[in-house]
Formats: structure tokens, C-alpha cells, sequence
């Protein structure tokens, strides 16, 4: 009897190629924080962005700057194949302008490990599938001209790179009184 390694069942889908392909823009632009027992029906209604704020599900930060990278994770392959890739870990390092205001946010939400991390680029939104480690820093530089803000780390793991989805309208315009 012969042994048949099938490999994963997977659907591909098939690639897009186009000689003028639309352009994202980085930076993480915004970040929201989201419960991780709360899910959106749709990402794109801001009348469930509201609700959402509101009942303290979500918490958005509209102006940000930073970024997101990622490493992969591996296990040792077999046969020919060296290793195989499980996932990502994920590092978002964002500043957040609200220093003093927010001392007491930050403080708190460290200490959770409940809160999925979003993040706006140019015109797309990305959140994470499970929750991430939340590292709030404020380092203060010796030139006294320069503000003290917010630098801080967000930290997950999943297996795939975060889904695409339109950015909700205005969300993301300006701050949200809660």
C-alpha cells in the first residue's frame, strides 16, 4: 500500500493582476480598541461604530501615527519542505497624543487581556483576531520643546495577515465623546 500526502485542503482564490493596481497608503493612521466579546455586523456602519462606543465595546483613537509590522512564526517542515509557516506575530507601535488626558486610560487597559487592536490605513480598517498585549509607554526627551505622548506597543499573534474592510465615514474624523 502506497502512502499519499494530499497536502491541505485549501480553496486558493485567484490572484489579481493589474497594470495599474490601487495603492494603499501606510501608516496607522487611527486604532481602536474592541472588546473581544463584541463583533460588528457590519464594520462599515457608523451607527453601530456608536453604539459600539457608547456602550464602551469600542474605543477609538481617530489621530495617530505609527506602524505595524510582522515576523513569522515556523515549525520544522518535512520531507523537502525546511520549515512550514504557522502564523505571525504582529507589533503595532503607534503614538497617540493625549498624554496627561489619558494617563488613567492607559494605566487600566494594560492590565486587560481582553481588547482586540484596529488600525486605519489610508482608506482600509484591519483588527486582529484575538487579543492583544497592550504596552503603553511615555518617554520624555530632554529637548523641552518637544510634547510627551502616548507610545504604545500592541502586541498579537494570529495565523493569517488581519482582513481588509472599507473604512466606516467619519469614524475616524475626529475625537468621539463617550
Amino acid at each position: 500500500m502506497s502512502v499519499y500526502y494530499p497536502g491541505c485542503n485549501t480553496t486558493i482564490p485567484d490572484p489579481t493582476c493589474s497594470d495599474c493596481p490601487t495603492k494603499e497608503l501606510g501608516g496607522v493612521r487611527s486604532l481602536w480598541l474592541q472588546k473581544d466579546t463584541f463583533a460588528f455586523s457590519d464594520i462599515t456602519d457608523v451607527a453601530e461604530w456608536q453604539a459600539a462606543i457608547n456602550n464602551k465595546d469600542v474605543y477609538v483613537f481617530p489621530k495617530t501615527r505609527g506602524s505595524m509590522e510582522q515576523a513569522e512564526t515556523e515549525s520544522p517542515g518535512f520531507g523537502d519542505q525546511s520549515t512550514n509557516v504557522d502564523g505571525y506575530d504582529f507589533t503595532i507601535n503607534a503614538f497617540e497624543p493625549n498624554f496627561t488626558e489619558n494617563i488613567d486610560f492607559w494605566n487600566a487597559i494594560k492590565k486587560s487581556n481582553n481588547y482586540k487592536v484596529g488600525y486605519r490605513t489610508e482608506t482600509k480598517v484591519f483588527l486582529s483576531d484575538d487579543a492583544c498585549g497592550i504596552i503603553p509607554k511615555a518617554p520624555v526627551g530632554e529637548d523641552i520643546k518637544m510634547a510627551v505622548v502616548w507610545n504604545l506597543v500592541f502586541k498579537f499573534s494570529q495565523e493569517d495577515y488581519p482582513t481588509a474592510s472599507d473604512i466606516p465615514v467619519t469614524v475616524f474624523d475626529r475625537c468621539v465623546a463617550v
